[in-house]
This record gives C-alpha cells, sequence and structure tokens, in this order.
C-alpha cells in the first residue's frame, strides 16, 4: 500500500499565485475574511492569476511546496513551524519568526516601528520573560484606526528526505518548557530543539524509530526497513509522552525521560513504555483525549476509531464504525485502500468526550461523542447542497472554544460552530452546513492551524504560501 498517495491531497507545485481581494472590513493589502457562502467555489483553475504575493500582508511565500504547518505565540514572539511536500528526497523543515504590527487602515505605506521589528532572533522563552513595551497589550478601543498585521521571516530550516506527515511545537513551551523542541513524523519521528548561539539552528535531538519488536537499540542502517510512521501526537499534559503511529497497525508509546543515546553525533532514542496492535489495517492518525495522560484514540483504514486506556490495555473500545457499504466516488479512480478510511483525528480542547474525524476523499467532518458511541452527534457538511464536492484535508479544534477550522480541496479554509448542537437521546444527529467564517485561497488548502494558545488568529498552509488571517 502506498501511504504516501493516501495521506497526500492537492499540492502546488507551481508556486504562488495571486490573492483575490475583496471587499471588507481589512485594507485591501490584508488577508480577506467574510462571511459565507461566496459567490461561486471552488475557484477555476485554469484562470491565470498574476502573481501578486508582494502585496499581501501577514504572509509567508516558501520556496518549495507546503504541507504541515504549528504555531505558537510567546509574549512578543510569534513562531511557526512549516515543513515541505515534494516527490524525492529533498524536503524542508522550517522555523519562521513572526513579529505582529500595527498599520494605519488608511495608509497602504506605514513602515513597521522600529520598535516592534527584530535586529536579532531571540528565543522565545526569554522574549516571553522580557520587559519591552508590547504592542498587543495596547487597549484595541485606543488604537481605532489601526489593524493588526504580522511580519514573517524564516530564521532556519533543515533538510530531511521523507515529506512530513506531521509536525508540532512541544507543547510545554507554552509553560515555559525546557527550550524550543519541535517533532516531526515521516519514516521515523525526529526531535529536534530550535538553538540561537551563534545563528539560529535547527538541530535534531532524537530518532524514534517505530520498531514492530520494540527494541530499544536502534542502527541508523535500519531505519529504511521500519514501517512509515504516518502520524504522532504529543501529550499536552506531560510533555514526557509521545505516541507515534504506523502503517504496519501499531501504536508506540514513548518515554521521553529515560532517553538514551545511540553513541553517534549526540543524537537519542527514547524508551519505549508499551507498544500494542491498534487496528486491524493502517493507523493513520492518533490523539490524546485533553489533560489525560492516559486515553487516547485512533482511526484507521479499516474505518474504525477506537479508544484506549494506558492503564488497561487488555481491551479497547470502538467508538465508530461506518454502518453503510462505501460508496465509489465520482472522478476518483479506484484506490488500493478502504473508501471508508479515516485519515484525521482531533480531540476537542474544552469537552474531553467530544472527537472530530475526517474520512478519505470526503467533504464531512464526523463528531463523535465518547458518551455515546456508534454515530456521529454531529455532521459538518460540506457539500454546500451539492455545490462543492472537494475534499476536507484538514481539521484543527479552537484552543479555547468548540470551534472547528477545516482546509480543503475547494481552497477554502472555514470555522464551523460546533457548540449548543449536542444530540440528545434518540434524536437524528445534527448536520451543520453554514460555516461561521470563510478565508478564500487561490490553490488548495493543505493544512490549518491555529495561533496557540490565543486562537486569534488562523494559518492557512496553501501552495508554497502561510497566510496568517484574523480569526474575527
Amino acid at each position: 500500500m502506498d501511504w504516501h498517495n493516501l495521506r497526500a491531497k492537492h499540492s502546488s507545485v507551481s508556486g504562488i499565485l495571486s490573492y483575490n481581494n475583496y471587499q471588507g472590513l481589512y485594507p485591501q493589502t490584508s488577508p480577506q475574511t467574510q462571511r459565507f457562502p461566496y459567490n461561486a467555489y471552488p475557484l477555476d483553475k485554469q484562470e491565470n492569476y498574476p502573481n501578486q504575493t508582494d502585496n499581501r500582508s501577514s504572509y509567508y511565500a516558501s520556496q518549495y511546496p507546503l504541507y504541515g504547518a504549528d504555531w505558537v505565540t510567546l509574549g512578543n514572539s510569534d513562531w511557526v513551524a512549516l515543513s515541505s511536500f515534494r516527490e524525492g528526497f529533498q524536503n524542508r523543515i522550517l522555523v519562521v519568526h513572526g513579529q505582529s504590527f500595527r498599520r494605519r487602515e488608511d495608509d497602504e505605506n506605514t513602515d513597521i516601528p522600529s520598535q516592534d521589528r527584530p535586529n536579532s532572533v531571540e528565543s522565545p522563552v526569554s522574549a516571553q520573560s522580557s520587559n519591552s513595551s508590547d504592542e498587543l497589550s495596547t487597549p484595541k478601543e485606543s488604537l481605532p484606526a489601526f489593524s493588526r498585521e504580522f511580519d514573517f521571516h524564516k530564521v532556519a530550516e533543515i533538510t530531511v528526505d521523507y515529506p512530513v506527515t506531521n509536525l508540532q511545537w512541544d507543547p510545554q513551551i507554552l509553560n515555559g518548557g525546557p527550550g524550543e523542541r519541535l517533532a516531526a513524523s515521516s519514516e521515523v519521528l525526529r526531535l529536534y530543539k530550535v538553538e540561537y548561539s551563534p545563528e539560529p539552528t535547527i538541530v535534531q535531538t532524537h530518532l524514534l524509530a517505530n520498531n514492530s519488536t520494540a527494541n530499544s537499540t536502534l542502527d541508523s542502517r535500519d531505519i529504511n526497513t521500519f514501517p512509515p510512521v504516518t502520524s504522532f501526537d504529543w501529550n499536552t499534559t506531560d510533555s514526557s509522552i509521545l505516541i507515534t503511529l504506523s502503517v504496519d497497525t501499531t501504536c508506540t508509546v514513548w518515554d521521553l525521560n529515560r532517553s538514551h543515546s545511540l553513541g553517534r553525533d549526540k543524537e537519542n532514542t527514547a524508551q519505549v513504555k508499551t507498544q500494542l496492535i491498534a487496528h486491524d489495517s493502517e493507523v493513520f492518525d492518533v490523539k490524546f483525549i485533553h489533560q489525560s495522560t492516559n486515553v487516547f484514540a485512533s482511526v484507521s483504514n479499516d474505518g474504525s476509531m477506537r479508544v484506549f486506556d494506558l492503564r488497561s490495555l487488555e481491551h479497547s473500545t470502538i467508538i465508530y464504525e461506518p454502518t453503510l457499504p462505501a460508496v465509489p466516488i465520482p472522478g476518483v479512480a479506484p484506490a488500493h485502500y478502504n473508501l471508508q478510511a479515516l485519515l484525521k483525528l482531533l480531540t476537542s480542547n474544552i469537552d474531553q468526550n467530544y472527537l472530530s474525524t475526517i474520512g478519505v476523499n470526503l467533504n464531512q467532518v464526523l463528531i463523535i461523542d465518547m458518551r455515546m458511541p456508534g454515530m456521529p452527534v454531529m455532521t459538518l457538511d460540506g457539500l454546500f447542497g451539492g455545490m462543492s464536492s472537494a475534499a476536507i484535508n484538514h481539521i484543527e479544534w479552537h484552543p479555547n472554544s468548540n470551534n472547528l477550522l477545516t482546509g480543503g480541496d475547494d481552497c477554502q479554509a472555514l470555522v464551523w460552530d460546533c457548540s449548543g448542537r449536542k444530540t440528545r437521546g434518540g434524536e437524528v444527529a445534527c448536520v451543520v452546513d453554514t460555516p461561521v467564517l470563510a478565508y478564500l485561497e487561490d490553490l488548495e488548502v493543505n493544512h490549518v492551524c491555529w495561533r496557540r494558545n490565543t486562537g486569534d488568529w488562523m494559518g492557512v498552509v496553501s501552495g508554497k504560501g502561510f497566510q496568517a488571517v484574523q480569526n474575527s
């Protein structure tokens, strides 16, 4: 089975195209958000757009087609991790620094204040404790004529062979954790640290291979013989716990507190805490339940969503599996995978009982309540009355609310309100067919993320660019 083809969605290799300016509350050079729906979608891909990337604000343009992203904020600093998606052995992980500034809405040429533009790159942990004035703390009422924007620039990058399937900052960074650690999965899971002397550099610190034998000894010569790591999750409560998935149907839980050296280049691996056969087929995504160090859920090519408890691994609970046979999708070629496979899984940051998932080549998001297994309690319907059949590529729960962000092949990033719609016993599952916010790109949206932990901005990955969009 070709796991790369299953997880990969449309990803532009032609570069950044233009940005369509819409009338709204923001200046013409700012990314636009407006209420759904748009007049027509999806966009006509045959139209030739002029290159106007220089006119974009709060935007980072890469040299490579991008797939993954994670965005954290600490004090005056914003840090975005990005990963490329290219065939072959020339992929990149990039660390991008963002500086927030104010722009007069009636002045297109306003420069970034000198005190807001960094002269050098500083660790976000040290920046958090800085005593310098922070323009973000200025009351909004005193700045009626200004809009907020970001100046993004790359500070470091590192080469990796295969495309990265998942990318995540260490959750404990937000609590002043140890350094700026970053994890990325591909054929193995790698941990990195951003160092700042003399210049910002991404340094690999750990290599965790999903060895089905759970052998703690690892030789780099054996990496390519191990089953690829499809995804992972970093526990937000205890950052010493990581869980990885693989196409060999297993989940592996790692203990970073029990790391040991591989004996080369100061590189470490971690101790396997436990390993289990999770599904009947390839496992594609996993997430710890919010604020839990023991309970996690996973989704698989077998079409099921299962919940596990590390304290009792003799049993697992299937909380969702398809009840109807798969229906071939018009225009989609037959493939060597289950048409009912579940690709992505997210757990709510507000309610421990709520999980969301998307299937292969589908434009619906299923919301599952662990207390009522078997059927979704809510469905986010991206069909829009039959006007769109584009697949949803990524989903992300808001850090502080029950809003869900989606990005898909219809070139849109959509925000859905999932609050106040709980299904009561015996009722038909709720269907939500109208987002509360929509942002339109020129190319397919490969990935979306929120600005943690505030959620006041969202990041949209499309083509070779990362666009910051204000959530308002």
